[in-house]
C-alpha cells in the first residue's frame, strides 16, 4: 500500500508540524487531487513572474502600504482578478491552479495568491481567519494593516474589518485580539478544505469529494466528526472497507454523540458490504 500523501511532500511536512511547510505548494498539491496533470512548476512561474512585476515597481525602503499598491495594481488593474461573487461555490473557486488561470476566486483562495506574491518580494503577512471571511495582514500593534483580497485588495484597519464581517453575515460583531490575529499555515489549509468539503457535499459529490476529507481528517486528528464525515462519504463513493475504519473511529470515541446510532447503522451497512464482497 502506498504511503499517505505520497505525492504531497509539503503537507506530510505541515502534518508533522514543520513551521517551514510552504502554504504555496500545499495549495498545488490539494489542486493536483482534482487535476492530476497540474504543472506545479508552471504556477509557481506565473506567480513568480506577479511577484517580479511588483518588486520592479518598488523603490527601496518602500513602506508596506506603498508595496501594497503595487500588489493591487498588478493584480487587480492590470491582471483583473476578482472574487467570484457570481458562482461563488463553484469548486474551481479554491483551486490555485483555476485562480490563477481563470483569475476568480473567494476569499481563501485570493488570499493564499496574495499571501505567495508578499513572500516573494519580502513583505511579511499572514492570514486573519475572521467567521464568515478571510482576510489578510501586515505589520504590528496599531499599525496593523488589513487587506481583503476578495475585494479588490481593500485596505481596513480593525473596524473596517468588523464591517466587513457584518456585511456577510447580516449580524453586528466585535472581534476579539484572537480573531484578528496571525493565523497558522494549518488554519489557513483547514479552511480551505473545508470550503472545498462544503462545496462537493453540498452537491452530493462524493467521489472528488474524498481526497479533501482524508486530508481534512489527517490534518484535524482530533476530531472525530472528519473521521465520520469521510467514513460517509466513503460509503457513498462505494468504499466500504474504509468506511468501516473511520465510522468506527468515532462512535468509539463519542459512543454517546447524538448520532451514534446512525452511524453504528451506517457500520452495519458497511460491514454487509464488505462482507458481501469477499
Amino acid at each position: 500500500m502506498r504511503p499517505m500523501f505520497e505525492d504531497s511532500p509539503e503537507f506530510r511536512a505541515l502534518l508533522r508540524g514543520d513551521p517551514a511547510a510552504d502554504l504555496t505548494r500545499i495549495s498545488l498539491e490539494i489542486a493536483r487531487d482534482a487535476y492530476p496533470t497540474l504543472d506545479a512548476e508552471a504556477c509557481l512561474a506565473r506567480i513568480e513572474e506577479l511577484a517580479a512585476r511588483v518588486r520592479d515597481r518598488c523603490v527601496e525602503g518602500a513602506r508596506p502600504r506603498q508595496i501594497l499598491g503595487q500588489i493591487n495594481w498588478v493584480l487587480y488593474v492590470e491582471e483583473k482578478y476578482q472574487g467570484n461573487r457570481d458562482d461563488y461555490y463553484d469548486p474551481r473557486n479554491s483551486y490555485l491552479n483555476e485562480v490563477l488561470q481563470r483569475r476568480l476566486g473567494i476569499p481563501i483562495s485570493l488570499s493564499v495568491l496574495y499571501l505567495a506574491i508578499a513572500d516573494r518580494i519580502g513583505l511579511a503577512m499572514a492570514g486573519v481567519n475572521l467567521p464568515a471571511h478571510f482576510l489578510i495582514r501586515t505589520g504590528r500593534g496599531d499599525g496593523t494593516i488589513f487587506v481583503d483580497p476578495f475585494h479588490g485588495g481593500a485596505v481596513l484597519d480593525r473596524r473596517g474589518c468588523a464591517r466587513r464581517v457584518q456585511e456577510v453575515t447580516g449580524q453586528e460583531v466585535d472581534l476579539t485580539d484572537g480573531q484578528l490575529a496571525p493565523c497558522a499555515t494549518s488554519t489557513i489549509v483547514a479552511r480551505l478544505l473545508r470550503n472545498l468539503k462544503a462545496v462537493y457535499l453540498r452537491g452530493q459529490e462524493f467521489a472528488p469529494a474524498l481526497p479533501i476529507l482524508r486530508r481534512l481528517a489527517a490534518l484535524s486528528r482530533d476530531d472525530p466528526v472528519e473521521r465520520r464525515d469521510l467514513g460517509v462519504a466513503c460509503l457513498h463513493a462505494d468504499r466500504p472497507g474504509e468506511a468501516l475504519d473511520h465510522l468506527r473511529a468515532y462512535v468509539e470515541a463519542r459512543p454517546d454523540a447524538h448520532d451514534a446510532l446512525d452511524v453504528r447503522a451506517l457500520l452495519r451497512v458497511a460491514g454487509r458490504e464488505v462482507a458481501a464482497r469477499n
